[in-house]
């Protein structure tokens, strides 16, 4: 993927000709130190760091609740806006699901730069439910992998978990017969809040064998909200693939998409296996557009009459008050040439002023049948 800081520098290529001619400029310019920090220098760091994520490793093995979030700050935060009190919450409740829960953390990438660091890892996990599934009389296999990364800080000499971020997620969890099964759930991994995508489950299935399933989503967010609230009824499989289209949440909120398949004999009467697949959908917040420009626009498109009138108002309620006094002044009795003459003047001056009339209140409309009434007095 090329980068958006390689594209905007695309302007710069021609300084950057300019001095490749210069030994020391090309020196500086080949290696990576220039933006990366020299390897050797903070190798004491890098130690540090996996000396931490070692421990952290072993903790989370041995179910070690306080280990493990000791090395986590106060004011963490992940990406699906979790406190350090709520991830507390959900690993202790998920060792209570899955007793001999174990993960192994495979470290991609380490990256250092002065009291902050992030780092890439490949994470997998597998276990075993605590209790058996009343169906089919046994219990779940665990299975998850996930990638992203961990964001830490320097505080002194020790290292702490300020946040992360996960951005591939895939967790199955099987019982009976779907355990020796493949399914498959797929579902794109990104997508902008709002717009529409589709969740598809394949499964290989037996010769004799049917399946049931369904596909649901719903936002990621602590506490979870309980019960089967959205679930879609199960359907019939029919060949060996299911497909659902919705949409992702409004609010924002990163998903979780959950496929689940039930595998039944050729007339359903027997449940004999049941997979339960989710994944991660994270989610792109929607750009929301100033109020005040939206205002803006509305006024541009949909009130330009409304200006025409009131820009027409004002400019006739000047002329207004020099008519009645032209009136107040004229005692003697209007002349037939007069008449003809205030009667062109009053049709012209109706002409331009329509406009104003069809957006005058009441109000401005009672001086005009006063005046219609004085002109009638003086004309008898």
């Amino acid at each position: 993927m090329v980068s958006l800081a390689l594209c905007a520098g695309g302007g710069i290529y021609s300084s950057v000709k300019a001095i490749e001619t210069s030994p020391a400029a090309t020196t500086a310019a080949t290696g990576e130190s220039a933006l990366e920090p020299d390897a050797k220098k903070i190798e004491k760091e890098r130690k540090e760091i996996e000396s931490l994520l070692a421990n952290l490793e072993t903790q989370w093995n041995a179910h070690d609740l306080d280990g493990v979030m000791s090395h986590y700050a106060d004011d963490y935060i992940n990406n699906d806006g979790l406190d350090k009190k709520a991830v507390a919450s959900i690993t202790k409740k998920f060792w209570s699901q899955y007793p001999d829960s174990k993960s192994n953390s495979k470290i991609k990438q380490v990256r250092v730069d002065g009291n902050f660091s992030t780092i890439e890892s490949r994470d997998v996990a597998t276990g075993t439910t605590d209790k058996e599934n009343a169906d089919t009389g046994t219990k779940g296999e665990l299975n998850s992998v996930s990638e992203g990364q961990v964001y830490l800080k320097k505080n002194g000499n020790n290292w702490k978990i300020i946040g992360d971020r996960i951005d591939y997620e895939k967790v199955r969890v099987s019982y009976g017969l779907a355990r020796q099964l493949t399914t498959n759930f797929s579902a794109p991994e990104q997508v902008k809040s709002g717009r529409q995508y589709s969740a598809r489950v394949d499964i290989a299935l037996p010769v004799g064998l049917t399946a049931i399933g369904s596909i649901m989503s719903q936002p990621l967010k602590y506490p979870q909200s309980s019960g089967n609230e959205g679930e879609p009824k199960p359907r019939i499989i029919d060949g060996e693939s299911l497909e659902r289209v919705m949409s992702a949440n409004t609010s924002n909120r990163n998903e979780l998409l959950m496929a689940t398949v039930g595998i039944t004999n050729a007339t359903r009467s027997h449940l004999m296996g049941i997979t339960v697949v989710t994944r991660r959908l994270n989610v792109i917040p929607q750009t929301i557009e100033d109020p005040a420009d939206k205002t803006e626009v509305a006024t541009k498109s949909d009130d330009e009459p409304a200006k025409k009138a009131e820009s027409g108002d004002a400019d006739s309620a000047k002329a207004k008050p020099e008519e009645p006094a032209k009136e107040e002044k004229s005692e003697k009795p209007a002349t037939d040439a007069d008449k003809n003459k205030k009667q062109e003047t009053k049709s012209e001056s109706e002409s331009s002023s329509k406009p104003v009339k069809e957006t005058s209140s009441k109000s401005k409309e009672k001086p005009s049948s006063k005046k219609k009434k004085k002109n009638s007095a003086d004309s008898e």
